[in-house]
């Protein structure tokens, strides 16, 4: 007994130990870092095409009746709207472990999360996005954070971190995603295709078949085909423009939409046959970037290309192909006016700037097409591609809005990813958080809950247990 005791007691002392010290669990209540970090929520399936539909607490918006607010939840991936998901019970937000010391060790870096004392706010914990330095001068501008002047860029490992869902092809409405996808020419148009009254043919069932894209040009007398993803509303039957509109903040009418520029493709990519090219683009509303990989047996390779349609001579790979019979996971981005490409998960060119100043981002048009693909000689199936947005940080609230911030020589400023339901250092009467009030950096959401269910004695009952799909360290 007495062992067991001495056990028990040193157990105790080193659990107090290591939260007091070195780690700490905190609990995450709100959506301000929605989707990455969620909040009490319920969740449901949309009905039309199974993607997860989270809606957050309805308490945490003013004069929003339970009852109301979670009976009009919106699909973020095909945009069904109206659905109900009242019936279901309430989750509990994200468990972190944070680590308290890593700030000892080194200095915060721009686009970490952090948990913190928030200056005006100390009875509790707050968990947002370092977008401000110490001593910086920040400003948001179209959505992009600004330090001193220049065009605050994101790598393509904080991109992934930062990243907003739009599309998963993997689920589909009754009938498929053939009407996001337009079968046009292969064109060195330095532009994507705008849209038309009269326009292209929707791919059909051998186009996009079970989730996928199947582009087959290894017919000699069609040597080159292109798809160019549109963002059709299914329901109003027209192509509508990308915006930040966040599923998690309840119906669209609550929260009306500002459109975004800054788009990331992700899928695995097939090569079946044939020997030729495979292209993508992206477009921002105002440029397009392509990235460009020969295949098979071609004369002469240049290797992967990267280049800015109509600009300087591209980036290139030089003797880099990829190979008929393989599969590759690709991840291109066009954010911050950054291009960059990464294969099975290693970047394989370096990112290309574009010019990034205020009078360029203000004539961005908006974006409803900011994708196309093609193939020239070969047979490609794109599997599992998924379509992401930038953050869009609005410029609402009482700082760094008429005149950049001017942040202390010992503060940091800011924001939740959820830009348009964030209490942050836009708001706060004292904007700048001292380096002292930090109390550590997330490391791993250790504890993602989500509702499951099992039957007992017929019938149905709902449980709470840990969404493995979540669980995730944190970069």
């Amino acid at each position: 007994m007495r062992s067991l005791l001495q056990t028990s007691a040193l157990f105790v002392v080193g659990f107090l130990f290591i939260r007091t010290f070195a780690l700490e669990p905190f609990g995450v209540p709100t959506g301000s870092m929605a989707p990455a970090l969620i909040g009490n929520h319920r969740e449901a399936a949309c009905p039309r095409c199974d993607h997860p539909v989270v809606v957050g607490d309805a308490s945490q918006h003013q004069g929003e009746r339970p009852a109301v607010w979670f009976a009009d939840g919106y699909c973020p991936n095909c945009g069904k709207r109206g659905i109900d998901i009242g019936s279901t019970w309430e989750v509990p937000g994200d468990r972190l472990m944070v680590d308290k010391n890593v700030f000892n060790l080194r200095s915060p870096r721009r686009w970490e999360v952090a948990v913190f004392r928030c200056p005006v706010d100390i009875s509790k914990p707050y968990v947002k996005r370092i977008v401000g330095l110490p001593g910086e001068s920040i400003r948001i501008l179209d959505g992009e954070i600004f330090a001193n002047g220049e065009l605050a860029r994101k790598t393509l490992e904080q991109v992934r971190e930062t990243r907003l869902p739009i599309f998963d092809m993997a689920f589909a409405p009754p009938g498929g995603w053939g009407v996001r996808w337009l079968v046009e020419p292969v064109a060195d148009n330095p532009r994507l295709p705008p849209p038309s009254a009269t326009p292209p043919a929707v791919a059909d069932a051998n186009i996009a078949r079970d989730a996928a894209l199947i582009l087959d040009a290894t017919n000699p007398n069609k040597p080159a085909i292109g798809l160019t993803y549109r963002h059709w509303n299914i329901d109003d039957k027209r192509e509508v423009s990308i915006d930040d509109t966040l599923a998690y903040n309840g119906a669209p009418r609550r929260n009306k939409g500002i459109p975004v520029h800054e788009f990331t493709l992700e899928c695995d990519l097939e090569i079946v046959s044939g020997s030729g090219s495979f292209a993508c683009r992206l477009g921002d509303g105002l440029d397009t970037v392509k990235v460009e990989f020969p295949i098979g047996d071609v004369a002469k390779p240049a290797g992967v290309q990267l280049s800015r349609d109509g600009g300087d001579p591209p980036r290139q790979a030089a003797g880099l192909k990829i190979e008929v019979g393989r599969t590759y996971h690709l991840e291109f981005a066009f954010v911050d006016r950054r291009a960059s490409v990464a294969l099975d998960g290693k970047e394989i060119l370096l990112a290309l700037d574009l010019p990034a100043d205020a009078d360029r981002l203000s004539r961005r048009g908006q974006v409803s097409r900011p994708i196309q693909l093609g193939a020239r000689g070969v047979q490609v199936v794109v599997h599992r591609l998924k379509l992401y947005r930038d953050i869009y940080y609005r410029s609402e609230g009482n700082n760094a809005i008429q005149a950049p911030y001017q942040l202390p020589a010992t503060e940091y400023f800011f924001l939740g990813d959820n830009s348009s339901n964030s209490n942050d250092s836009r708001e706060w009467s004292i904007p700048g958080v001292p380096e002292r009030d930090f109390i550590g950096k997330p490391f791993l959401i250790h504890q993602p809950l989500k509702i499951g269910r099992t039957t007992v004695n017929g019938t149905a009952r709902p449980y709470q247990t840990v969404d493995w799909s979540r669980l995730r360290w944190m970069r």
